[in-house]
């Protein structure tokens, strides 16, 4: 597994150069995620049916997300331009440290170890920043990491 970056990446623009890098870092940082989208941009997550808008929603999002598994790491593997935006699939790992539920089920708050693939569907606007943010994902691979 993947350990957390003490520092926190570069602010990049979807096009400039290490920004695939910088985009998968920020998802350890509560801070600095927001950054990387437009002040009106969505995050929505289908396998937990979790959507939000603008800044705030996403910072509150994070707060959850890195209470869950602190140490967290997101790594997108590739990434396939398209008009308006990519799809990039990743792998998201970390630990079951802290609580979260996901369809009535309780996480083991244990340490459990979990890495799950999926693929993110991005929009941009002008400005390189991300407008829209769709993430696809198997949530059964992680609720049997909390009954191993």
């Amino acid at each position: 597994m993947s350990e957390q970056l003490v520092a926190p990446p570069p602010i990049r623009r979807y096009g400039d150069e290490g920004f695939l890098e910088a985009y998968g870092a920020a998802w350890g940082f509560r801070d600095v995620l927001p950054k990387f989208f437009a002040v009106d941009g969505t995050y929505t997550d289908k396998a937990s049916e979790v959507a939000v808008q603008g800044h705030r929603l996403l910072d509150r999002f994070m707060k959850v997300y890195l209470q869950f598994s602190p140490t967290c790491t997101v790594t997108f593997l590739d990434c396939y331009d398209h008009d308006g935006g990519f799809t990039a699939p990743w792998i998201w790992e970390g630990r079951s440290d802290g609580h979260l539920e996901l369809h009535g089920f309780q996480s083991s708050c244990d340490g459990a170890p979990f890495k799950i693939e999926g693929v993110s569907l991005c929009s941009v606007n002008g400005d390189g920043e991300i407008s829209s943010h769709v993430d696809y994902w198997d949530a059964e691979a992680l609720l049997r990491t909390w009954r191993e």
